[in-house]
């Protein structure tokens, strides 16, 4: 086969995107290094300098300090069911402490010590950074781009776990929950003692945390019971021929044995 014939026959064919390579990282170190060689050539005294970048730093680091209290105000509502009840994990998870506080200490440290007499009062001036990191929090300005969303899920492994997800959804829940109805209708006109009260009829999706199902639902709760299979769906799907859609119905009891 020639190569020719192995190139995509339409110019609009969807091309897999390859993992990125690092070039952000490096151009981060390119634009560093011009950066401190502008610095360098402009002669200013090491003093000012040195007390410039640890304003700076600090400011950042507050910057980060004020966001994660944000975060924690919400937090500290969602303890029992995000963080089985345990704080520290909650703080942890709103405070990046482990290089954040050490380099808010050092940088804060620094500058500090680089002050001079005739200088604002570190009181305004961390006031003043207070506010315009508050600033940008409340107009929205912190939010990572699309590229940067893209690249952490990237980067977590995140982005398999979505595709998953879309192969669950466009592969299964989009061709049998437009089914359901039907099913559950061409049931009651069988069984009408069953689903006697068609306005009850709710649909629940319930995927656990763990993501562990039991094969067998039965032996999972004494109060769930097995009733029958509602009627199958066949349809041909993604190569295979005559695929079997099939679901089962479930009795559930309340405390009071009621179904």
């Amino acid at each position: 086969m020639s190569q020719e014939s192995c190139q995509p026959s339409h110019p609009t064919t969807v091309l897999i995107p390859k993992a990125r390579g690092g070039r952000a990282q490096r151009a981060v170190y390119l634009l560093l290094a011009l950066c401190a060689t502008a610095l360098y050539l402009t002669g200013e005294p090491l003093r000012l300098t040195a007390r410039s970048l640890t304003s700076h730093f600090v400011v950042l680091q507050i910057g980060v300090l004020l966001k994660g209290t944000c975060y924690l105000a919400e937090e500290i509502f969602h303890l029992q069911s995000r963080y089985h009840g345990n704080f520290w994990r909650a703080l942890s998870a709103c405070f990046p402490l482990r290089w954040h506080g050490p380099i808010l200490l050092i940088c804060g440290s620094a500058y500090v010590a680089l002050l001079d007499g005739d200088e604002q009062p570190l009181s305004l001036r961390l006031c003043l950074a207070s506010l315009c990191q508050l600033l940008i929090l409340a107009l929205g300005l912190h939010k990572p781009s699309a590229v940067e969303m893209s690249e952490m899920s990237e980067t977590s492994k995140q982005n398999v776990a979505h595709g998953l997800a879309w192969s669950y959804y466009v592969g299964y829940l989009k061709i049998v929950l437009p089914r359901v109805k039907e099913s559950m209708e061409e049931f009651s006109r069988v069984n009408p003692n069953v689903l006697a009260r068609r306005e009850t009829w709710k649909l629940h999706i319930l995927v656990p945390l763990s993501c562990d199902i039991y094969d067998d639902l039965e032996k999972a709760d004494s109060n769930i019971q097995y009733l029958t299979d509602l009627t199958e769906n066949t349809l041909t799907r993604a190569g295979t021929k005559k695929r079997v859609y099939k679901h089962s119905l479930y009795a559930i009891r309340d405390e009071d044995n009621k179904v």
